[in-house]
């Protein structure tokens, strides 16, 4: 019983969560803020929605083709129409139950290219690790940015141009919740095994990429798949005047915030459009429609080319027939 409300709860909440933010976002909009959202999608310049979508949908095929550089070292060479179509499932499946896209993509390769499914899945971890590693290059690679510009001194001053203590509190913060955890480390053996067994998959996961036969084609494509990320949110700012001119540090920093809305809840659903409108106004660009917009399209594409996906894959005979349930 405990077990199925946890499970109910891991389901229920994220999304309760993004409902929840999506509707203080909207209720948060003045009405002149609506009818610039509802412009926005009539006088878009399209030209530069559609590089944007194809920067994103390269994206998702180089991703399904650098994981065959993965599996190859184990001995399987699965069709790369089959690799896009579980990447693209995946995506899919993680909108109804939030985290269950990884487990859904080994479980496909599994039954249409006859990789095992712990195998299929370690890669899946493998990726995670490196996505984790790119993310954090993303983060530093916006904070110099952000050191060298004005917007650095809203945090580091008050309005009226004395100094401000707020990031010492934010440091200080950080610095008190670290020691916090290395106390519960040392002191929990519980918590000890579970982070080392992290920080060990997280090693194995480097050896793994460094040891590949094509490991540069490996890193090659992961530096495309984040170039296109980046990219395709540059180029979608092209399609507004408000937005055309957009620094490249506000770039970054509302590319990073964006990423961290969609890692928090399931597809960023309110969190997104939120926090990028908040990163756009640090940069004083008010335009609450740009974030809507992004998350409209980009998420758009991925239900339609997911559910496309998802019934393209289901149309070929499995390898791997599922085994009958007990009460078959």
């Amino acid at each position: 019983m405990k077990a199925t409300i946890i499970k109910i709860l891991k389901l229920v909440v994220p999304i309760g969560i993004g409902l929840y933010l999506t509707w203080y976002f909207l209720t948060g909009l003045t009405d002149t803020e609506i009818e610039q959202t509802k412009s926005a999608f009539y006088e878009a310049n399209y030209f530069w929605v559609v590089i944007s979508l194809i920067l994103a949908f390269l994206s998702h095929f180089s991703r399904a083709y650098r994981w065959l550089f993965l599996l190859e070292p184990l001995g399987y060479k699965p069709k790369l129409s089959n690799s896009y179509h579980a990447v693209m499932s995946g995506y899919i499946i993680n909108y109804t139950v939030p985290r269950s896209g990884e487990i859904a993509r080994a479980g496909l390769m599994t039954s249409y290219e006859k990789v095992p499914f712990e195998k299929g899945f370690a890669t899946i971890v493998i990726e995670r690790v490196i996505d984790v590693i790119m993310l954090l290059i993303v983060v530093f690679i916006s904070g110099l940015l952000q050191a060298n510009s004005e917007q650095l001194d809203r945090i580091t001053q008050t309005e009226s141009g004395e100094p401000s203590y707020l990031i010492w509190y934010i440091l200080g913060g950080g610095f008190v919740m670290g020691l916090i955890g290395l106390v519960v480390y040392l002191k929990s053996e519980k918590v000890k095994s579970f982070v080392n067994e992290k920080l060990r998959g997280f090693w194995e996961g480097l050896k793994s990429v460094w040891t590949m036969k094509k490991k540069w084609a490996f890193i090659g494509h992961t530096l495309f798949i984040w170039t296109c990320y980046v990219g395709m949110f540059w180029v979608a700012a092209q399609a507004f005047p408000e937005t055309e001119s957009i620094p490249i540090g506000c770039i970054f920093a509302a590319f990073v915030v964006g990423a961290t809305a969609i890692a928090a809840v399931p597809g960023g659903l309110g969190l997104y459009p939120l926090w990028v409108t908040a990163a756009l106004a640090a940069y004083d660009i008010n335009f609450a429609a740009f974030g809507i917009f992004v998350w409209v399209t980009q998420t758009g594409l991925l239900i339609v080319l997911g559910l496309l996906s998802l019934f393209l894959i289901q149309r070929q005979p499995k390898l791997v027939e599922e085994k009958p349930t007990a009460d078959e």
